[in-house]
Parts: C-alpha cells; structure tokens; sequence
C-alpha cells in the first residue's frame, strides 16, 4: 500500500523518480525499488519523501489515499519532461 501511495503521488505531482530522489537527497534505485515493494524504508525516509510530495507522512499510509486526493490510478508513469535538444555531434569528419 504504501509503496503504491508513493508511484501514485509521485506520478500526480509530475515527478520522475530521478527528480524525487533528488528532491529526497535519495538515490533514484532506492526510490524504483520502494515503489516496486522491494525495500522497507525508515521513518526518516518516509519523512524525506513526504515532504517531497508535499503530502502529511501519515498520509502515504492511508489505503484510501488516492479516492481522498483524487489520484488517477490508471497513471503508471509521470509525463514525460519536454524534449532536451541532443548535445552537437563531436564526430570527426572522414578525410
């Protein structure tokens, strides 16, 4: 349930699990594998990751959490951000 919470509001906010680890202070395999079921995660985690979210830690808990916040359960990922222009190619020319 928990680790369900965390994908939904995550995906609800717009982030990449890249940038919620980021905004964690936390590795992004730590978050891939929480939102997988894979990790058990501390108190302070689930404190760093709330405040990310910018939802109460008591919250992610809550089997209910996305009825009460009106979460879009078929989302399986975040949008996408807008394209980054691919860097100049530094190819060197056949002579």
């Amino acid at each position: 349930m928990f680790a369900k919470n965390v994908r939904m509001a995550r995906i609800a906010a717009e982030l990449s699990q890249e940038r919620l680890a980021f905004e964690c202070g936390l590795d992004r395999t730590f978050i891939g594998s929480l939102e997988q079921g894979i990790r058990n995660i501390s108190i302070d985690n689930i404190a760093l990751i709330a405040e990310a979210l910018k939802i109460p830690a008591h919250e992610l808990l809550d089997p209910k959490l996305a009825e009460q916040r009106g979460f879009d359960t078929t989302l399986v990922r975040a949008p996408r951000s807008p394209v980054r222009p691919s860097p100049t190619s530094r190819r060197r020319k056949a002579k």
